[in-house]
């Protein structure tokens, strides 16, 4: 690092890209400033080259700030330009019709310093790092271009970034460059139009009928789990049909610059590298328009920002930290470091000044949805990106000549030997350049996968395996994270499921957890702990924006911490419970995307691929690598340096060769993964209907006969007997639900050799032992449960306290004579009846419902229990009059308690 004054840097005047007009132009402001004299700016503007349309003014704004906006930077006393200098200067820059009116007042601006007003990164002050001004010097040279070259209705496609640098209240409603989009119009053209119908739950939340179209039966939502579809091809009245509107948030939706991902990722047609870069200019005008002490402007900008900053937050530091993260992000796409890409951005923006085409032209650069946006990005990247990337090395090798042959920087050996100017450049000595070896200060590119990405894009056609992997690297590095993940929640299921309330886990921490294992299964479980930490780090952004079940809102912008509750990793369908169930999901689905994406280059079908469970599956079968372990010295094999005075070094790639062993190596045999649901139950939710319902799709339930069930409640003789076995079928019921069974298996085997649960002390009733089968599990739990709210009846407790007080209104005279004459002729269905209207009381009606049952009172009883699949066809309809308000009533009358 070159300093200009001890203790502070100074940067290299990376400005010089623009040729010798700059040249000229700096010298002339110079001799301006040392003359107090305006003479030679006058003569250099008069013998200015006409053809140099915007070079020329470009160049005399850069020149102002650089030699006399940046005089502001030095520490000491000394002030070359005067008040009374400065006036001349305001006067010359007003006057003359060399700069369009946007440029004539950020001329002003730069005279007074007066350009960081709002953000003191921009504006010129000593003790600034070397970083600091290097970034603020890229913001004023775009702004300046953007002022110059992009006036209002010009049609130029640099227009847009124009209007978000001075006047973002143009913007507030744009679909910005970059930003995510709604899937959902790209899913609907994947589906066929004729069959496919879409809807939404009450929340929102899209789900889409195949076949008919018609919702012909009711699930519950993937996201909030309210009811959702139909019945008989009429949908649920509080579902509706989904808008056909694209629903892509305008504005800036990227949340907090350090959640961002570290890795450059596309979007739509654009490609990493490409939208790293966009995303840099659009972050730079964003900072120049909050720089600004114009409120009007903050409050524009403000406004656009998705979700709103905190109030009192400062929104150009908002900006600014974007702009780094992208300079950071740019830089490892394209496998280049920080200086080389300051250079290169310098260099763009030379060529967007001599820029002549109006590529913007047709396209509404006011971006107002989505298909105008695709095309603007479309026409911006070939017209400024596609000859910018093929000439960056060369371009960037001029320019870092230049700056060597400036005489303000090239007479210094040691520079001139970083950047190998000189065919043979003498080195030098230790009193010239230090106690260390100058050579170890020369610049080498290095390989990285970005930079390999990078250059791969132009031959694409050629190696599409290559680029096919390389163009989805982003999302398949995290699947090798995936065996962890599900062997950390199959654990947390088996230890907690059915066994830890909501609020116990929100206390619990994940710290604590672990504190709490022995010292080998604490070292296992941090390591799981530490691969999902880095899983959701690595795709949480995607997960947010293109994941087929959406995290909790709550967790979009935290990171997870040892501190973090437990219920950050306990995979449940609500809470913060959704994110791993929603990761796993991602990273299955990003498995088999690109599976069938490479398929689609190797003409195969999807049946070819073999299959293999979520559970079964293994590092060895999915697309699983470390990219610095695995990826990297793979590339680096397959790449050649080569070295060169006056060039620095050239890397090549065999990009055949490496496409092949990649293949061989990471994707040849992978197989396609069948999601396997793994679903924790909170022991409040035990009776929840769905989990009942799960269990017969599970494994099919039959009756435990009379005589057995009469044998098994004469043995557990008292309350508390009933209800710890209720406790433990509720456990054994939840692990069937996840992992299945043989329903001719006995329960008491399956407690003892699966569950590892001592049978004989927890059926207590050896009835329980010899009879019970898993195909009666939920016969029995049905047996007991009515027995339970019988004995608590008749202890004069309330067997239903979790039980909204609106299902439990009594019934009237004339209703409780129908209802006892619909049960005499239930006969011997009655006993069926009680268990089944016990089973949606207790699972339907209780208070964690109370979102979804609200409007339930009114609602037919025996409706009701229909829609939630609970109840046979029983000997006679029951009476209309019974509605869901009576359902206690018509169970204590049924039950004869």
């Amino acid at each position: 690092v070159l300093r200009h004054n001890e203790g502070e840097d100074a940067i290299p005047d990376r400005f010089i890209v623009l040729g010798e007009s700059y040249r000229t132009t700096r010298e002339a402001v110079t001799n301006a400033v040392l003359s107090s004299s305006t003479r030679p700016l006058e003569e250099v503007v008069t013998n200015t080259d006409r053809s140099l349309k915007h070079v020329a003014p470009v160049g005399l704004l850069l020149s102002l700030y650089r030699e006399v906006t940046m005089c502001q930077a030095e520490s000491s006393q000394f002030q070359p330009t005067g008040a009374e200098y400065l006036a001349k200067l305001r006067d010359f820059v007003g006057r003359r019709g060399l700069l369009r009116p946007d440029a004539s007042r950020l001329a002003l601006q730069l005279l007074g310093n007066e350009q960081g007003a709002a953000l003191a990164h921009v504006k010129v002050s000593p003790g600034q790092s070397g970083m600091v001004r290097s970034l603020a010097a890229l913001v004023v040279h775009f702004a300046c271009v953007l002022s110059q070259c992009a006036p209002p209705t010009s049609g130029h496609p640099l227009e847009v970034f124009a209007a978000l640098a001075f006047k973002p209240d143009t913007m507030r409603k744009a679909l910005l460059p970059t930003m995510p989009e709604d899937d959902l119009p790209a899913i609907r053209n994947a589906l066929p139009e004729s069959n496919t119908h879409w809807y939404e739950c009450p929340n929102g939340h899209r789900y889409y009928v195949a076949n008919c179209g018609s919702p012909m039966q009711e699930y519950q939502c993937n996201v909030c789990r309210v009811r959702i579809g139909g019945t008989s091809g009429t949908l649920d009245t509080a579902n509706r049909v989904a808008s056909a509107a694209d629903q892509s948030e305008s504005g800036h939706i990227l949340g907090a610059a350090h959640l961002r991902s570290a890795s450059a990722v596309p979007e739509r047609d654009l490609n990493p590298a490409s939208c790293a870069l966009m995303r840099i200019l659009l972050h730079m005008s964003l900072v120049w328009a909050a720089s600004s002490s114009d409120q009007g402007k903050l409050a524009a900008l403000a406004s656009i920002i998705h979700p709103a900053l905190p109030v009192g937050a400062n929104i150009g530091q908002f900006f600014w930290a974007h702009l780094e993260r992208d300079i950071q992000v740019f830089a490892k796409a394209i496998g280049k470091g920080i200086d080389h890409v300051l250079l290169s951005l310098h260099h763009l923006f030379a060529a967007m000044t001599e820029c002549k085409a109006n590529a913007g032209s047709g396209v509404d650069l006011g971006l107002s949805n989505r298909t105008t946006r695709r095309r603007w990005e479309k026409a911006f990247e070939h017209e400024f990106f596609t000859k910018f990337f093929e000439t960056m090395e060369e371009g960037v090798t001029e320019a870092q000549r230049a700056l060597m042959n400036d005489e303000r920087l090239g007479n210094d050996k040691l520079m001139r030997a970083v950047f190998e100017v000189d065919a043979r450049a003498a080195v030098p000595s230790a009193d010239e350049a230090g106690h260390l070896d100058p050579s170890l200060w020369r610049y080498r590119v290095r390989a990285s996968i970005g930079g390999l990405m990078h250059m791969l894009a132009p031959q694409k056609e050629n190696f599409p395996v290559l680029f096919t992997f390389l163009h989805h690297e982003h999302t398949l590095r995290a699947i090798q994270y995936l065996p962890e993940i599900v062997q950390l929640q199959r654990r947390l299921v088996d230890r907690y499921s059915r066994r830890i309330d909501r609020k116990t886990a929100e206390e619990y921490t994940i710290k604590r957890f672990l504190s709490e294992q022995t010292d080998m299964d604490k070292e296992l479980l941090g390591t799981m702990i530490t691969a999902y930490e880095d899983a959701w780090m690595l795709v949480r952004e995607q997960l947010y924006q293109h994941g087929r079940l959406k995290p909790s809102e709550e967790c979009r912008y935290g990171v997870i911490k040892r501190r973090s509750p437990l219920t950050f990793l306990l995979p449940t369908t609500e809470g913060f419970g959704r994110n791993p169930t929603a990761l796993v999901d991602f990273l299955v689905s990003a498995h088999n995307e690109f599976l069938e994406a490479y398929g689609g280059v190797k003409k195969m079908k999807v049946n070819d691929f073999q299959r293999v469970s979520l559970f079964d599956s293994t590092h060895a079968q999915l697309i699983s690598y470390d990219g610095s372990r695995h990826l990297l010295p793979l590339v680096l094999s397959h790449c050649h340096y080569t070295v060169e005075p006056g060039q620095g070094m050239l890397v090549q790639y065999d990009l055949a060769a490496l496409e092949k062993h990649l293949e061989q190596r990471f994707i040849i045999g992978r197989p396609m993964v069948d999601m396997a649901e793994i679903r924790l139950v909170f022991s409040e939710d035990v009776h929840n209907t769905s989990q009942m319902v799960a269990l017969r799709r599970r494994i099919p339930q039959a009756e435990l006969p009379k005589a057995s069930q009469h044998d098994i409640l004469s043995e557990l003789r008292d309350l508390p007997q009933v209800c710890s076995v209720i406790s433990d079928l509720e456990i054994t019921i939840g692990h069937l639900i996840a992992t299945g069974g043989r329903p001719d298996m006995m329960l008491a085997e399956y407690m003892d050799n699966v569950l590892k649960m001592k049978s004989d002390a927890k059926l207590i009733s050896q009835k329980l032992s010899h009879c019970c089968r898993l195909e009666n599990i939920l016969s029995v739990w049905c047996l007991l449960m009515v027995e339970r709210s019988k004995r608590l009846a008749m202890l004069r407790e309330d067997a239903f306290d979790d039980v909204a007080e609106t299902f439990k209104e009594e019934l009237q005279p004339e209703d409780r004579e129908d209802l006892e004459s619909w049960l005499a002729a239930l006969s011997q269905h009655r006993d069926t009846f009680v268990a089944e209207l016990l089973e949606f009381i207790v699972g339907e009606l209780n208070q964690r419902n109370a979102k979804r049952n609200h409007d339930w009172p009114d609602w037919s009883l025996m409706g009701a229990m229909d829609s939630c699949e609970i109840g046979g066809k029983y000997p006679k309809e029951m009476p209309d009059a019974l509605q869901c308000r009576h359902a206690v009533a018509v169970w204590m009358i049924a039950a004869r308690c």
